[in-house]
């Protein structure tokens, strides 16, 4: 048994350029008008988190969910009724998140809170009280937590999930000795947990464990102390930059050590953080089918609105935000007949409807909810030019 090391860095105030070309495109997405809900109107809520951990995911997934919208709506929208799609910024401060909440629920009239970004904002509105948050649905939020009201819907797999199948994964090829690198963020703790549970089940303890900086700033520090423990696998918690800039300093296709990250990391910026050769090869769960599968159709419908909606390339998150949209939309369709629309129908028409029949009914792994009612967990692994291999 090897003892548990843990190195920190100091924080660097750069931030890593990918994000903050992400930053800015997010703040693009988060709108600042006021919905005027009509009889003919969904107003459909979301809370950002434009903090480092989440501005990436959250960006993307927002991205994908909006084309989907905005393709509803050059359709016609919702038997008729037009979706107007409103969010704010918390930064994952829980004082922002109650505010945005508030705001989105009140003045925004929001008849349902659609893919609340990150763990920050989900315990926040699990602690929440008042007639509003009782009677609005909270679906979809991009979150590894499990739901924590009755009226919350997560579709995607909680991180206990993830790291079991990408531990499962590395065990199945041979590998038993580990490191973990994560970093030190309340965030990132449950997925920590999750990570060490699911290391320690095949009865091998971590060979040590790496702390790096938000922003990846003492990934050279982590890389060495990983190095000299020589694991036979790394698995990185953290978001996008963490983990593309721990890849670039960590020679792990000349050690023959695989790394492993989870579904939060876009792999799109991952390549453009660490380069296509320091990237390939590393494996990530991913929660969605490849993007790149144009065969299935929900795929083919993404990447066709993605090029009439959005000017940037499709990650498996705006993936994901596109799907749960669609999963949205179908159970709106199917439910909704009256002429006005309130809170309290949407919330009872998403907890009866069948919400793995909204995005492939005739396959069972074609979506994040499957037909035998089990979360979708694959993985993948990126290739030199960037894209995902499944």
């Amino acid at each position: 048994m090897h003892a548990v090391d843990f190195i920190s860095g100091a924080v660097l105030g750069a931030r890593v350029r990918a994000l903050v070309g992400a930053s800015a495109l997010a703040a693009a997405l988060v709108m600042t008008g006021t919905a005027d809900a009509a009889g003919n109107e969904i107003v459909v809520g979301q809370i950002f988190d434009q903090s480092s951990a989440w501005i990436e995911a959250g960006r993307d997934y927002a991205a994908g969910a909006k084309t989907y919208f905005d393709l509803i709506n050059s359709g016609g929208g919702v038997n008729g009724k037009r979706i107007v799609y409103v969010s704010r910024n918390s930064m994952g401060a829980p004082a922002e998140i109650k505010r945005a909440a508030e705001e989105l629920m009140g003045e925004m009239k929001a008849d349902i809170l659609f893919g609340a970004i990150g763990d920050a904002t989900m315990r926040a509105l699990a602690e929440l009280r008042g007639a509003e948050i009782e009677g609005i649905a909270i679906f979809a939020p991009l979150t590894g937590l499990t739901a924590a009201r009755p009226a919350v819907q997560i579709l995607r797999a909680s991180y206990e999930e993830e790291a079991r199948e990408l531990v499962r994964h590395f065990s199945g090829l041979g590998l038993t000795s580990f490191c973990l690198v994560f970093t030190q963020n309340e965030d990132q703790q449950a997925a920590v947990r999750a990570v060490r549970q699911a290391v320690a089940a095949t009865g091998k303890p971590l060979i040590c464990e790496a702390q790096a900086e938000p922003n990846g700033s003492n990934a050279k520090l982590a890389a060495q102390l990983v190095r000299g423990k020589r694991p036979q696998a790394v698995i990185v918690v953290g978001d996008t930059s963490v983990l593309g800039t721990f890849a670039r300093e960590f020679p792990f296709k000349q050690l023959g050590t695989l790394i492993g990250g989870l579904s939060l990391v876009n792999h799109t910026a991952l390549t453009e953080i660490a380069g296509p050769q320091a990237v390939k090869g590393v494996v990530l769960t991913q929660l969605v089918p490849s993007p790149q599968r144009e065969g299935v159709p929900v795929m083919r419908e993404h990447m066709k609105a993605m090029k009439k909606f959005r000017d940037e390339p499709p990650s498996h998150l705006t993936l994901e935000g596109f799907i749960a949209a669609k999963a949205l939309v179908e159970a709106l369709r199917t439910g909704l007949t009256a002429k006005l629309v309130r809170r309290e129908e949407i919330g009872a028409i998403l907890l009866r409807s069948k919400l793995r029949l909204a995005v492939n009914p005739a396959e069972s792994d074609l979506g994040m909810v499957n037909t035998s009612g089990g979360k979708t967990v694959d993985v993948t692994m990126v290739r030199g030019d960037g894209t995902l291999i499944r």
